[in-house]
């Protein structure tokens, strides 16, 4: 019979790279949020849950515990036959929501197999936390900013490429920030696990290290991003990138432009009261008529309207434009 031993959040998060993490609350449980890479394996399931939370709040804490045994005990082999299957003969990095009864009742089972099993000591409620502090750390963000269709997403990626550290908060939020920012995703995840992955992202650099993100709204999409790395951004050194509206148009067309014509228009639909009556219906007929360039210009209006506003009310504390093509932007940011 292994041991099992119990670890701080630091520890648990980097050993666990060499096994596989298993949280052992409900699927319900880790369907709203969860450490990045984790495994669901309930030792009860949803419904299971509910039974001994009520028998819980009615009986008291003998009676939950002897239902819970009594629901899950007939399984203990199956667990066991599961896991070995599964994980083979990997570390076990185990949690489920304070480090409570469920995480000792599946550490002790997989220990008693032969498995090496790590408790998370405070289970994910540590984890949750650790995530909250994060959020108030000072990062040295630099800010890559621009219209619509100015290739930002394309440019910090190829910045991450050359070797510079980057935050994509649309690519962890599963929407590209706009009314049309749903499309080709997936559905977005719950806010609590943009949290907890955009947390795991920070992790990865130094203190003072410089990180390139995005310049994002509050929202992207249904996302909130927290409001401490928010201000924190709004404040960094904002590189501006000043593309004519050539390029732009074809960068979108490039990114939206095989999208059904239904996406498009419900899209479109979406921005009616800013765009206004006579400029939707330009735009909803250009779609119709597969005439995506005189689309585009008519939602740019719109779009170009809004970010100027917006651009008046930041409180960056340097505002850089870049001038020129596309390709010299990419590499004058590069150099920088």
């Amino acid at each position: 019979m292994s041991s099992v031993k119990q670890i701080e959040i630091l520890e648990f998060i980097s050993e666990a790279r060499n096994g596989y993490i298993l949280d052992a609350r409900s699927e319900g449980e880790h369907e709203q949020g969860h450490i990045p890479d984790s495994i669901s394996f309930p030792l009860l399931k949803n419904d299971e849950r509910v039974k001994v939370g009520t028998c819980y709040k009615q009986k008291g804490n003998l009676e939950a515990v002897l239902l819970g045994y009594e629901l899950v005990g007939p399984r203990f082999s199956d667990i066991i036959r599961d896991a070995k299957s599964k994980f083979g003969d990997k570390p076990l990095f185990v949690h489920c929501w304070r480090g409570g009864l469920r995480s000792r009742i599946m550490t002790n089972l997989l220990a008693s197999a032969g498995f090496q099993v790590y408790l998370l000591k405070g289970g994910y409620k540590t984890y949750r936390n650790f995530v909250l502090n994060t959020f108030s750390k000072t990062y040295n963000f630099q800010v890559l900013s621009g219209y619509t269709g100015s290739g930002k997403t394309e440019i910090l990626h190829f910045l991450k490429q050359n070797g510079k550290n980057i935050i994509d908060l649309e690519r962890l939020a599963n929407h590209r920030g706009s009314a049309f920012g749903s499309l080709g995703f997936l559905a977005q995840p719950t806010q609590e696990q943009f949290e907890n992955n955009l947390a795991l992202e920070l992790l990865k650099f130094k203190e003072y290290e410089e990180i390139w993100i995005e310049d994002e709204s509050r929202l992207i999409g249904q996302i909130q991003i927290p409001n401490a790395i928010y201000e924190s951004y709004r404040a960094a050194p904002l590189f501006f990138m000043d593309l004519p509206i050539e390029v732009r148009s074809s960068i979108i067309l490039k990114d939206y432009g095989s999208f059904p014509k239904t996406d498009l228009i419900q899209a479109t639909l979406k921005i009616k009261k800013k765009l206004g009556d006579l400029r939707t219906r330009m735009a909803i007929q250009a779609v119709e008529d597969g005439d995506l360039n005189v689309w585009v210009h008519e939602v740019l209006y719109y779009y170009d309207r809004a970010y100027n506003t917006g651009l008046k009310s930041k409180n960056n504390k340097s505002i850089l434009r870049l001038d020129g093509s596309f390709d010299e932007i990419r590499d004058s940011l590069l150099n920088k």
